[in-house]
Formats: C-alpha cells, sequence, structure tokens
C-alpha cells in the first residue's frame, strides 16, 4: 500500500509549469512525465529573444516592494476577482481573500532536463544549501524576510542598505535580495540581487548581477557577521564556471558552507532576473550529474540516491533532435558567414565598375 501511495504522489501534479521541481525529475524510470508542446532548448531560445523586446518596470516594481504600497498595482489575482465580481448570477459572493502581493516575487528553476549546446560557454553554476528560499526586502529602517508564497515570515534589523533604523529612514535606501534562508546557521545565503540602494537591476544579465552582489557586500563585510543590530549573517554564495573540470572540481572540494549539500542551480549568463519559473535557469540534486551531466561526483554524494531511482538515458528521438538543432545552428553560421563574403564580393564588383565607368 505505501508503494501504491508514493507511485500516486510521483505521477500526480497538477501543475503546468514545464520539468517543475515540485515533482520527480523527468527522466526518473518510475515517473511518466506529459510531453510539452516546446522542448525546453527551444524555450530557452525564445525566453532570450523575448527579454530582448519587452523591458520590465523595474524602477517602480522594486519601488513598490520596498515600501509595500500597491495602489494602482493590477496583479493576476485581481483580474480574476473582477471576473468573478462580473458574474451576477451567482447570488452570493465569497469575501475576498487579502492580496499577496510578495508572492511569486522569485525567479524559480526548472529540472534541467536537456543539456543545453552552450552548456560549458554559456552557463553557470551555483551550490544551494539546505534552506528555506526567501525573499528579502530592507527599506525604511527595517528588513523583512517573505516566503515564496509570499507570507512575510521575519522582520528585524540588518546591516543592508535601509535595514535599520540608525540608518536613518531615507526613501532612497532599500535592498531587494533573493536568498535561501538556514535556520540551524541562522544564515541568509545570497542567490541573487534585484536593488540595491534603491538601483534596481533585474534587467541586468546574471554574470554582471552577480558581480555587483559581490563588490556591494565587499563593502559591509560586517554584515557576514552576526550582532545586535544584525542578528542574521547575509553570507553570498560562491558561482562556478560549467566545463566539465571545474564542476568535478567542484564537487569534490568542502562546500563553501556550513550546512547540508540540497543541489545545484545552473543560471544561463544572459538572463535578466524574471519573475516566476525560467528555463534559463535549472536545477539538479547532486547524484543526478553523473547521469544528467557525465560529471564524476563523491561517492558520498551516490548514497543520497533515492533508492530504486534511475534516471533514463535521452531517447533515440530527443539526440536525433538535438543533433539535428546543432547542425542547424552550424549550417546557419555557415550561411551567415557566406551571406557576408558574397555581399564584400558585390560591393568591390560595384566598386571596380564605377571605375571603369569613370
Amino acid at each position: 500500500m505505501e508503494e501504491l501511495t508514493a507511485n500516486l504522489a510521483a505521477s500526480f501534479n497538477v501543475s503546468n509549469i514545464p520539468n517543475n521541481t515540485a515533482a520527480p525529475h523527468p527522466r526518473l524510470t518510475n515517473y511518466k512525465v506529459k510531453t510539452s508542446t516546446l522542448d525546453q532548448d527551444e524555450r530557452r531560445r525564445k525566453q532570450l529573444e523575448q527579454q530582448k523586446r519587452k523591458r520590465f518596470d523595474s524602477v517602480n516594481h522594486a519601488r513598490r516592494l520596498a515600501d509595500d504600497d500597491w495602489k494602482d498595482y493590477i496583479s493576476d489575482e485581481d483580474e480574476l476577482d473582477d471576473g468573478e465580481e462580473m458574474d451576477t448570477s451567482k447570488p452570493k459572493q465569497k469575501r475576498k481573500k487579502p492580496k499577496r502581493y510578495y508572492k511569486n516575487q522569485l525567479m524559480l528553476s526548472e529540472w534541467l532536463v536537456e543539456v543545453p549546446t552552450d552548456f560549458q560557454q554559456e552557463w553557470i553554476t551555483v551550490l544551494c544549501p539546505v534552506g528555506k528560499r526567501t525573499l528579502v526586502v530592507s527599506a525604511r529602517g527595517n528588513t523583512s524576510a517573505y516566503a515564496r508564497n509570499g507570507f512575510k515570515v521575519n522582520q528585524f534589523p540588518s546591516l543592508l542598505p535601509g535595514g535599520n533604523r540608525r540608518q536613518g529612514r531615507k526613501s532612497s535606501e532599500y535592498t531587494l535580495l533573493d536568498c535561501i534562508y538556514s535556520e540551524a546557521s541562522r544564515t541568509f545565503y545570497i542567490l541573487d540581487v534585484m536593488c540595491w540602494r534603491g538601483v534596481p537591476i533585474y534587467d541586468s544579465e546574471t554574470e554582471f548581477r552577480f558581480y555587483w552582489m559581490q563588490t556591494k557586500l565587499d563593502e559591509v563585510p560586517e554584515i557576514a557577521s552576526s550582532s545586535n543590530i544584525n542578528p542574521y549573517k547575509f553570507v553570498p554564495l560562491p558561482y562556478y564556471t560549467c566545463d566539465k573540470t571545474s564542476l568535478e572540481k567542484m564537487m569534490a572540494e568542502p562546500l563553501p558552507f556550513e550546512v547540508s549539500l540540497d543541489g545545484l542551480l545552473f543560471y544561463h549568463k544572459r538572463t535578466h532576473y524574471t519573475l516566476g519559473s525560467t528555463p534559463l535557469v535549472g536545477w539538479l540534486q547532486a547524484w543526478m550529474l553523473p547521469d544528467i551531466l557525465s560529471v564524476a561526483v563523491p561517492q558520498s554524494y551516490i548514497d543520497n540516491k533515492p533508492p530504486n531511482a534511475r534516471l533514463l538515458p535521452p531517447s533515440p528521438m530527443e539526440v536525433k533532435t538535438q543533433h539535428n538543432k546543432t547542425k542547424k545552428r552550424t549550417d546557419d553560421n555557415e550561411m551567415e558567414v557566406k551571406t557576408d563574403d558574397n555581399t564584400e564580393q558585390i560591393i568591390e564588383d560595384d566598386k571596380e565598375g564605377t571605375s571603369q565607368m569613370e
């Protein structure tokens, strides 16, 4: 009966988010995944193209989070409520629930299912400790921590810009961080930064955000220690390149934090900080690295593999599709080179024709 319950729990997933990390990895042998209309690699390409055309109003959004001012802001929940109010056939309307505007304010990952063709060149990885994903907002002399569901779970002083009353209550001093909170070490491990001292960087690429985060935190070294005015430590998580040698070295070395390893996040270098789940951020547990990335890991991580868990290799169709995509990109690049050569030749011919006419 327990085995039947476990199998039902693994196969039941009401979310329509592709490769949702709340469900088992799609390549697990005991998990049947529904095929999506677009493969992961294609969705990555489309999202990178989309972010070039679409600019996020990061200034106003960051200000709303800092000031908790949502006047004139229309969320998805608001639109749903408006639709419900228009339905006059219902004799009685349910009382509206209070809005949770701090919900869905973090960039979330998908399972890394398809290894990108540019994985070694265009991706970086972060080792993640066991803990709870948290949005940290410091503004107007207070620091607040919000869970992924939007509930405020803590409020305290900190040495973050805008995070304690000794700094004053300047409206321009506020900071937004994407963190993993570890209760065991009373530490906020910083994954990403969306705004620092009133300067939002949602529309900046991953490499810049990570560099900016480290540079700004170096200006406040006391933030990594606990004190009366900074009761919780704030520690940035290091990032690494994704070539096989670097990954195997990273996994063999001691962890850069005091608690256990939860898994690895993989970020595309060019992605902006987007809210919600994105194929441009991947997630794997340590024991999956040999099967998915052909990266060797210490036996201690392999021993943490769930009983009877085995990742299936890519199907022949998936391998063929990946090969065709790689070949198409190569052909497109060659076509661009030939086009450039032809253009140069036409220009040269025009010059020769003009000189002869003269």
